[in-house]
């Protein structure tokens, strides 16, 4: 009885988009711990099982109304990620790091070569720069065969 009255009042809160209906979770211990799986942020699926027994009719029909009720009420999971804003601004100097070393090598600028003043010359990469290419080109094999 309780759970039906909770699933109502989603619907309804659902349906008039309303801020102020009350859903009367509290009311048993069972809509208490199914809160989350109810109402808020969980992927729920509901089961019903029904008999195919005569004796079992008007069980069964009260058991598919409960079930209509509850697929009539929608939740939106997202993902629970505290972040951490020290942790975000390591992550964005590291690409905005990796991200002028690699304008800096498709341009042909390197900090070895730059007293060059844009000279060509036909040398081979230096030991670093290889070690560069050779990590890069092992995450793109990675990431294609993923």
């Amino acid at each position: 009885f309780f759970l039906e009255m909770v699933i109502v009042a989603l619907y309804e809160k659902q349906k008039k988009k309303k801020d102020n209906i009350h859903i009367p979770y509290r009311n048993s211990m069972m809509t208490s711990v199914l809160r989350d799986s109810l109402g808020g942020n969980c992927k729920t699926t509901m089961i019903a099982t029904i008999s195919p027994e005569a004796a079992h009719t008007d069980e069964s029909i009260s058991t598919c109304q409960f079930a209509q009720r509850v697929a009539l009420t929608k939740n939106t999971a997202r993902i629970n990620e505290e972040v951490d804003p020290e942790l975000v601004i390591q992550r964005l100097r590291a690409e905005v790091k990796r991200l002028r070393d690699e304008v800096a090598f498709l341009s042909g600028k390197d900090d070895e070569d730059s007293s060059n003043d844009g000279e060509e010359e036909n040398a081979t990469l230096p030991q670093h720069a290889i070690g560069e290419l050779t990590e890069a080109v092992d995450k793109f094999i990675h990431d294609q065969s993923k």
